[in-house]
């Protein structure tokens, strides 16, 4: 009798694991964007060539992109029920952007155009591999909740492509008369385009869960879907009229822009006093970076139509007031989470991450920025930057026997 053919094993079921797959990918993505927001204002008060350039990239592109890959992949993994992406193509994704950041910053920083231009592709592949990333997940989810944020992040991977291309250009090239329309754009691409409309996608969704409360009525899949190509096409309208060099086709481009992020402000749900009690200043520093990001997009419209004379107190306010804002506060959330351990552990996390202290100068940075008094900004930004150091090192202390 002959022998039984041995069976083959069937590969392992990614989707029963998606959560902790999701998890421990999330876990080392924004652990190196918290190494860049550590490293930023670090940046602000180091020698160094570029000026202000500098600690805005690291954190705009180093923070703030790597925060947007961990986050997105979490995010559209748990609530679409897909198997998350596979680790090598993770990790990945997560160096490029990480190593891009890097490259780019020490490139310009050398003068040396060719590890710019290498920087710039490192980051542009990155983009290329999550989009990839997302349509994967969005292909294989089991159901279609997060299909509209997902979507709204595809749209924004788009505009960061544009705007990398354009820095790339920026880096390597002598400023000329088509300098300033190619910032102006790149700007416009990656501060409003890419970065924005993650953060618009996710807020209804996201509001709901740090507040511990359903998603608003009104943040239907058919508004979502709306409000995030409204905002793409304000970005379109604001690149466009840099290039042509219409200053107020830019601004009116802005205008659009915080009226459709009006809109998204009324899809979040309203907490109440059991939520705020919760929360805290979690929640309310998040609130807080969104008035800021409706405010300065504003601002920043009267000053490009003015022709840019205060462009880079207005777009420092909107990196801390705004996007710093909700990149903690969104942290905040995430790192007990991420941490695990069980009940008692994860309220005690929640615990560690209310900070008063952070909401406070956080604000008075912004403010500092806005107004010019540099060294009172500063002040706070360091105050910050130790409280929130602080603050994390007890999270990632091991639990007592």
């Amino acid at each position: 009798m002959d022998a039984a053919a041995p069976r083959q094993s069937s590969p392992p079921d990614r989707t029963a694991t998606r959560v902790a797959d999701a998890h421990a990918q999330a876990r080392r993505t924004l652990g190196v964007a918290a190494a860049f927001t550590v490293a930023s204002p670090v940046a602000a008060v180091v020698p160094h060539d570029t000026g202000a350039w500098l600690p805005l990239h690291l954190f705009l592109v180093g923070a703030v992109l790597s925060a947007i890959s961990g986050a997105t992949q979490l995010l559209a993994v748990t609530w679409s029920t897909a198997p998350a992406p596979p680790p090598g193509l993770a990790a990945a994704q997560r160096w490029a952007v990480a190593l891009g950041a890097a490259g780019v910053a020490a490139g310009r920083e050398l003068e040396v155009e060719a590890v710019t231009g290498a920087g710039a592709t490192l980051v542009a592949v990155g983009l290329a591999l999550l989009a990839a990333i997302l349509v994967g997940v969005r292909r294989t989810a089991g159901t279609d909740r997060f299909a509209p944020a997902v979507d709204t992040y595809l749209a924004a991977l788009a505009c960061g492509a544009v705007g990398v291309a354009l820095g790339g250009i920026l880096g390597a090239g002598e400023p000329g008369e088509w300098w300033a329309r190619l910032r102006g754009a790149h700007v416009s691409a990656n501060a409003f385009g890419l970065v924005g409309l993650v953060i618009a996608g996710t807020l209804p969704f996201f509001v709901a869960t740090q507040a511990r409360m359903k998603m608003a009525p009104r943040a239907t899949p058919t508004r979502v879907r709306a409000h995030g190509a409204a905002l793409t096409l304000a970005v379109a309208v604001a690149a466009t009229g840099h290039l042509l060099d219409r200053p107020g086709v830019a601004a009116a481009g802005l205008v659009g822009y915080a009226a459709v992020l009006a809109l998204v402000v009324t899809t979040l749900p309203r907490p109440r006093r059991r939520q705020l009690d919760w929360a805290g200043p979690r929640l309310l520093q998040l609130g807080a970076g969104i008035g800021w990001w409706v405010v300065t997009t504003l601002l920043l419209a009267r000053s490009w139509a003015a022709g840019a004379p205060d462009e880079a107190a207005v777009l420092r306010a909107l990196a801390i007031g705004g996007f710093a804002q909700i990149l903690v506060a969104s942290l905040a959330y995430f790192g007990p989470v991420l941490r695990g351990g069980g009940h008692e552990r994860l309220s005690a996390g929640f615990t560690t991450t209310r900070s008063w202290l952070g909401l406070v100068v956080g604000n008075v940075a912004a403010g500092a920025l806005l107004a010019g008094a540099t060294r009172l900004a500063g002040a706070a930004l360091g105050v910050w930057a130790a409280d929130t150091a602080w603050r994390t090192a007890r999270l990632l202390l091991p639990p007592r026997p």
